[in-house]
Formats: C-alpha cells, sequence, structure tokens
C-alpha cells in the first residue's frame, strides 16, 4: 500500500473530501446496472458522509457525466437531491430523524451556496441559505452540519478574502442584513477574524469549529447559540495547551464532548475527544484527550455518536497507511476493519480507509473503502455493522445494491414466462398447423428459449387437444403446460422459477374473407427460488428468498391469408394486439447479514405486432414457413422495492418501459402419416423482450 508523507497528507485528505463532496450528490449507493425501466437508481456510491440517528438513512455524493450530483437513500427510495442549477451538488449532513439533509453546490452563476432540503422522497422543500454578505454577488457558503431537529444549519461564509462561521436558524429575524435567519459567528481576539463552523450540538445550542486568535490560525472552538442576540465564543484549545493548531468538527447532542484533531507538541496530527469538566486529557489541556492512532504518527477525527461515548475517523497505521478507526474512552482507538474481525467478519483485501458517520449506538459505521491499488482504483461507500441477530457485515454498497436490483429478475423471468406459450409454442393460430384429416387434434410441443440481454434460460413442456366446429371455419383448443426459467447471478447467486399454465384458443375464418381472427389466452402460476449472493469482506454471504408469481396473456390477432401468391409460396401478413399482467408476491430473504425484505409487484404489459409469414409447399409431406416480424411492448418495468431490516429502504427499477425489435423466424411442418405430423421451428429476436433465441419441437395428431 501507498505511503504518504505528512507533508501531503492534509491536502490529499482536503482532495478526498472534494471528491466524496462530489460523489454524494448521486441517485444511488453504488453502480447499478442500468434498468431498461426508469426508475430511480444510486449509482457509484463513492463516498457516504452521513447517517441519521437509527442507522437506516443515509447521504453522499458521486461524480458522474458532466456533473456532480448529491444523493440520500431514503425511506421508500434513492433519490438525487435538487441542486441550484450548477455543476456541483454535495449533500455534507443529515439530522437525526433523517428528514433533513444540508449541503452545498454551484448554483447558476457558478456561485457556492449552502442548501437545505426538509422532507421525504416523495416531496420536500429545497431552499438555498443564502450568505452572510448577499449585497455582494460572488459572495459563497458552505453547509457542515444540521441540529437533530433540522431547524439549524452550520457552516462557513466566504466575501472578499473573509470566511465566517454563520449558523442559520429557521424563522429567526435577527441575522445578517438581507438574510435575517444567517448569524454571523464571531471570532477569537487577537486574530485576523477568520472562522468556520463544522458542526452542530444535537440540541441546537452549541455549534463547533475553527478561529483564528493571536499567534494561531486554526483554533478548535465553541460557540454557545443559545441565546442569538448574545452568542458567545470559547477556546477549546488544542493538544499543546490553548494555543496552537486544532479543528472542532462534531459535538454530542447536549454539545459537551467535542471532537476534532489537533497538532501535538510533537507535530503529528492527532485525533482528540475534548469533554467539559474533564481532568485526564493532556497536560497542558486537561479537557482535552489525545485518541492516539492505530500505530503510525496521526489520526483524524471525523463524527461521535450523540452520547458522546464513540467516535469515528481515520488514522494511520505502522505502515502509514489511512484506516478507518472506532473509539471509545474505554476501548481506546481500534480499525474498523478489527472490530468487524472480533465478530467474525474477514474485510478480506477491501481497505476501510474512511469512518464518516456512526449511528447513535456506535453499532453502524458508514465510510470509504477500496480494493487493490488505491492510485487506480475507485473508492466505495461501506456500511459496516455489528448486530446482534445477523451479527457482523461489511457492506459494499454499490455491489450489494447490484444484488437487490438483480434479484428483480424474478418479475423479467416472469414476463418471459407469462409470454412464451404465447409467442413460442403458439406463435400461429392453430388453424395454420398442418391439415390432417379428421375433426379433432391432439398435440405436444417443446420450447427452449434463451434470453440474451438477462442471461435468462427459458422452456416449456404442453399438451393439448382442438376440435373443428361450423364446418371447419372454427377450430377451438386447450392445453396445460409446465414452464421454468434460470438464471444465474453475481458470486455464484440464481434465480430460478417453475410452474404450470393453462391455455385455450378460438380461431374462425368468416366465410367468404381471407381473414382469419384468433384469440388466445394463457394463466400460469409459478414459485421462484432466489439465491442472492454478495460480498460480506473477504466472505460470500447468501440470502435466500422464495417467492410465487402469477401471470397471463389476453391476445386479439388477424391473418389475411394468401394476400399475395407466388409460384408455391403464399405472402400472410398478420396483426396482433395482447394485453400481460404480472404479478409477483412481496417476501423475506434468511441468511447472511443482511438479508433483505422484497415489496410486491405488479407488472402489465401491452404487445403489439405486424408481420407476414411467407409459407412454401415444398413437397405434399412438407412445407417451410419464414417469418419476419416487428414487436412494440410497453408496459411497467421490474423493480426491486422493500427494505434492508435495520438500515435502510430501497426501490430500484420499476417506472415505465418501451421497447422495439425485430424478430424472424423458420419453421418446418412435415406430415409423417395421414394424420400425424411433427414441426420444427426457431426464432431469432433482436434486442427486445422475446427471447433472443427460441427452438420449438411439436407433434401433433388427429382422429
Amino acid at each position: 500500500m501507498t505511503k504518504r508523507a505528512f507533508g501531503t497528507r492534509k491536502k490529499r485528505n482536503e482532495g478526498r473530501w472534494l471528491l466524496a463532496g462530489m460523489l454524494m450528490a448521486t441517485t444511488a449507493l453504488v453502480m447499478t446496472p442500468k434498468a431498461e425501466a426508469a426508475g430511480e437508481m444510486i449509482v457509484d456510491a463513492t463516498d457516504i458522509t452521513g447517517v441519521s440517528g437509527d442507522g437506516r438513512i443515509f447521504v453522499g455524493y458521486a461524480a458522474q457525466g458532466a456533473g456532480d450530483y448529491a444523493w440520500a437513500r431514503w425511506a421508500d427510495q434513492a433519490k438525487a437531491l435538487p441542486n441550484l442549477g450548477g455543476t456541483e451538488n454535495y449533500a455534507r449532513a443529515i439530522n437525526r430523524a433523517g428528514n433533513v439533509i444540508v449541503g452545498d453546490g454551484l448554483n447558476a452563476a457558478n456561485a457556492q451556496r449552502a442548501w437545505r432540503y426538509s422532507g421525504d422522497f416523495s416531496s420536500g422543500d429545497f431552499i438555498e441559505l443564502g450568505t452572510l454578505a448577499p449585497h455582494i454577488a460572488n459572495s459563497t457558503s458552505r453547509a457542515a452540519g444540521v441540529s437533530d431537529d433540522g431547524s439549524r444549519v452550520v457552516g462557513h461564509s466566504g466575501w472578499q478574502g473573509h470566511i465566517h462561521g454563520y449558523v442559520w436558524v429557521e424563522g429567526a429575524t435577527g441575522g445578517a442584513a438581507g438574510n435575517v435567519q444567517m448569524y454571523q459567528l464571531n471570532e477569537l481576539a487577537g486574530g485576523d477574524g477568520r472562522s468556520a463552523a463544522k458542526g452542530i450540538s444535537g440540541d441546537g445550542r452549541y455549534v463547533v469549529g475553527y478561529s483564528d486568535a493571536d499567534a494561531a490560525p486554526t483554533l478548535a472552538v465553541r460557540w454557545n447559540v443559545s441565546d442569538l442576540d448574545q452568542i458567545s465564543i470559547e477556546n477549546l484549545g488544542s493538544l499543546t495547551g490553548m494555543t496552537g493548531y486544532s479543528i472542532a468538527k462534531a459535538a454530542s447532542y447536549d454539545g459537551s464532548i467535542v471532537i476534532g484533531d489537533s497538532t501535538d507538541i510533537d507535530g503529528r496530527n492527532r485525533a482528540f475527544r475534548w469533554k467539559e469538566g474533564a481532568t485526564n486529557g493532556v497536560q497542558d489541556n486537561l479537557a482535552m484527550l489525545d485518541m492516539g492512532t492505530l500505530g503510525g504518527q496521526h489520526s483524524w477525527a471525523h463524527s461521535v455518536t450523540r452520547d458522546g461515548v464513540w467516535a469515528v475517523g481515520i488514522s494511520q497505521n505502522a505502515d502509514d497507511d489511512d484506516m478507518a478507526f472506532r473509539w471509545s474512552e474505554e476501548t481506546g482507538m481500534e480499525s474498523v476493519a478489527a472490530w468487524l474481525a472480533r465478530h467474525g467478519v474477514d474485510v478480506g483485501a477491501a481497505v476501510l480507509t474512511v469512518a464518516n458517520g456512526i449511528s447513535d449506538d456506535g453499532n453502524v459505521i458508514v465510510g470509504q473503502l477500496y480494493e487493490g491499488d488505491p492510485q487506480q482504483v475507485d473508492h466505495q461507500g461501506y456500511i459496516a455493522r455489528v448486530d446482534a441477530q445477523h451479527g457482523g457485515g461489511l457492506m459494499n454498497v454499490g455491489e450489494y445494491q447490484r444484488s437487490l436490483f438483480a434479484a428483480a429478475g424474478i418479475a423479467d423471468a416472469g414476463e418471459f414466462l407469462s409470454w412464451l406459450p404465447v409467442n413460442g409454442a403458439h406463435h400461429r393460430p392453430l388453424i395454420l398447423a398442418p391439415s390432417l384429416s379428421g375433426d379433432l387434434c391432439a398435440w405436444a410441443t417443446g420450447d427452449f428459449a434463451h434470453h440474451g440481454p438477462s442471461a435468462t434460460g427459458l422452456a416449456l413442456a404442453e399438451m393439448g387437444a382442438c376440435a373443428d366446429l361450423a364446418g371447419g371455419t372454427m377450430r377451438i383448443g386447450a392445453a396445460v403446460g409446465a414452464s421454468g426459467s434460470w438464471q444465474d447471478l453475481a458470486l455464484g447467486g440464481s434465480v430460478r422459477m417453475a410452474g404450470q399454465y393453462i391455455l385455450s384458443e378460438i380461431d374462425w375464418r368468416p366465410d367468404g374473407t381471407p381473414l382469419l381472427l384468433s384469440l388466445t389466452g394463457m394463466l400460469g402460476g409459478w414459485q421462484a427460488n432466489i439465491d442472492r449472493a454478495y460480498s460480506n469482506g473477504a466472505a460470500t454471504a447468501m440470502s435466500r428468498g422464495q417467492a410465487n408469481a402469477i401471470g397471463g396473456v389476453v391476445r386479439l390477432r388477424a391473418d389475411w391469408l394468401e394476400a399475395a401468391v407466388i409460384g408455391k409460396t403464399s405472402l400472410n401478413p398478420f396483426a396482433s394486439l395482447a394485453i400481460g399482467g404480472l404479478h409477483v408476491d412481496g417476501y423475506s430473504e434468511s441468511g447472511g447479514p443482511f438479508p433483505a425484505v422484497f415489496d410486491a409487484q405488479n407488472l402489465t404489459h401491452a404487445d403489439i405486432r405486424l408481420g407476414v409469414t411467407a409459407i412454401t409447399e415444398l413437397s405434399a409431406q412438407t412445407r417451410l414457413s419464414a417469418t419476419l416480424e416487428a414487436a412494440h411492448r410497453a408496459g411497467t418495468g421490474a423493480a426491486a422495492k422493500g427494505h434492508v431490516p435495520g438500515l435502510f429502504d430501497f426501490a430500484l427499477g420499476g417506472g415505465s418501459q418501451a421497447l422495439t425489435w425485430a424478430r424472424v423466424g423458420a419453421e418446418i411442418d412435415h406430415a409423417l402419416s395421414s394424420n400425424v405430423s411433427l414441426s420444427a421451428s426457431t426464432h431469432l429476436a433482436s434486442y427486445g423482450r422475446d427471447p433472443t433465441l427460441t427452438a420449438s419441437v411439436g407433434l401433433k395428431g388427429s382422429f
């Protein structure tokens, strides 16, 4: 692993936070495979920067395309957060309840401005917070923290070389001229008047950050903002006393405990815990405790639990590599990897470099990890959890979300199985099957198919019977069949479906016309067995579930028989309209550290086809049919919607989809005797909802 000199570490860390901000404005937590439907998905959650108090709602940012965007994985769905009109957008923090998110981004005039989003997925208020100098066009602001109730936001505002911390208070009227809800925070005496707020206590009474002072460009401070008319500032000092270098980054609910980092007497950067009234700190600042390191020289604290017991951040190990840590006064500093290992999780090749947030109970940590050369690979967001019910778990959020969306394949497979008998075994009306002696018939058919885009295999076996009525102008038939599908998923996972269906058809050739009208309907039910695999550190975890599905299709088709005849070949145009529906039951997984609960889903589709079949009589016993058709299907896209117990809700895919494709086919019919015939066909389809390749063999007899 790459070693970093201390002289470059701070700049590199700032770059990482910039990257994280750019990554946090995304729509999903991972690079999820693109849905064929228009659903919201988090794409590449390179960093997760905040977590709600219960550990269920996360915010982050990511870079994609021409800009950077902020996202939230919210109850009901992950979504891209609104922006101010520019190309950058960063979510920085989330309140305890998870209903207020704050961040900053570029507006249409390319100025950085803080914003606040309040609400849920379906609706919310998004406002720009302005600056401390609204009369100056290029003034800027950034957000850093939010109180538990979401009514107070802190950060800093800059203009013309000035930078000052602020607290924005919802509904206040005594703030800066032209922006009465934003209050400027004062600085320590003796400096140049520079400050920035980095965090706020849960109760909103204390703001923490830094201020310059006499002979100290950056000192950790705590502001008391209980009385907005008399805001006071307190110097928290540093690990070398009441001067030196330090930054406060976060506070406990009541503000009595503050975490951050400071330079110690040997010039090393160290994470600190400042506790009001404590006497066990460093010699020259008894309230401030050095958290230590993981064997290296430097450490940085990022977040603290509501009760102030647990803190997380970054520490260098003995090889000067960055490692995410979890700390308490009782246990000391431990790497997140070691914490997971104590609970049975081997992180393997994953390097957990950053811990950005921690839940109230200290058992859910979010941050960044990478695998491979850190200079060559993207950092990914992770969730580490130790849970009494499920044990320890390490989730690579991007990969995990891909596995969730892959599980939506049961809806795709259910759609394919619903349509396979109609467009496979019954790709032509019964009355167009080879004419044999007798008014009654029976058949047996087997279909094998493969849908390339989803790598899904399909098969059916069917038996049926038919009868001719009205002097041979009408044919009715009914069939029963068994069908199934199989799809291999990543890391050894799979989706298997098996079930039965019934089908009926009525064909009619009106006297004196070249028309053939047919109505076909099928109804089927299947059981799906889903083995969803995902990484749990070095191990592969498997969460399993079962679900039932029921689907049906009704098709109306019209054929114009022998519209043209060229020698022994007749051209027979056709058109069809079909409606299909599918219901997939919800189900709960078992096994693995992160089993999910999937909601039920309903899909509907409309299918329109135009085509022509050329039938050539090769001999008295054999004929060849060639078909060319264009198909269009529109309807609901498969979705993966539900929740991961104790963590987050998800909604991937879904929405609507519409695809148009072409299909060609060839079929040989051969009469084995006067009352038995054999048929074999194959069809190829371009990218769409038909199987890419279908092969069918059928045997028909009459009597």
